[in-house]
């Protein structure tokens, strides 16, 4: 029974080591104007950044954006739309904080069909809006002001969550992100 208690113990010191391993989904982009990167948040990540998970209700984009030479870039939200190669589902981002988290926060909730095959996209069978009442979400709400990437000039490099009203059981290997750039689109995958 000892050496059980010493297996066990030794395994449990040594399992961080293993979950430090695993890393997030990530990719970059650029172009003269701009260089933008971004990580797919986990549960946890989006729990320990912001003090809840948000119900697992969204993807959740860890995003910088560098912009390159001497005039600001406008960094508009609007230019951002994540897409699901594998169900067909695409969104821009939400601009604001108080549309997710506070009273008058919008919760969205999707179910699908079976897949016909394997190569299939789930078909979206019904869309379900509820507008959320209570005042409980206003702790996070503060945090999401402060987490949160906001459209404007930036003359450096800045970063910030950016909330997709996509699945997050989306595979992140079928996330498309892309971004309108002065100088065209810009597509970025995650690996």
């Amino acid at each position: 029974m000892a050496v059980t208690r010493r297996i066990f113990v030794l395994l449990s010191a040594c399992s961080p080591l293993f979950a430090a391993d695993k890393k997030s989904p990530q990719g970059q982009v650029e172009d003269d104007t701009v260089s933008i990167a971004a990580t797919v948040l986990s549960a946890d990540q989006l729990r320990q950044a912001t003090g809840t998970d948000f119900d697992n209700n969204y993807t959740v984009l860890d995003v910088r954006v560098t912009p390159k030479g001497t005039t600001p870039y406008v960094l508009t939200l609007d230019d951002f739309t994540l897409r699901s190669e594998a169900s067909g589902e695409h969104s821009g981002p939400f601009l604001s904080a108080g549309q997710i988290a506070g009273d008058g926060a919008l919760v969205l909730e999707r179910s699908y069909g079976n897949r016909q095959n394997a190569d299939s996209p789930r078909p979206l069978e019904g869309t379900k809006l509820q507008m959320k009442t209570d005042a409980k979400g206003d702790s996070a709400l503060d945090a999401l002001k402060k987490k949160m990437l906001v459209s404007k000039n930036i003359t450096g490099p800045v970063s910030g969550l950016m909330f997709f009203p996509l699945s997050p059981k989306e595979k992140p290997k079928n996330l498309i992100l892309s971004c309108k750039t002065p100088k065209g689109h810009l597509r970025m995958a995650f690996k």
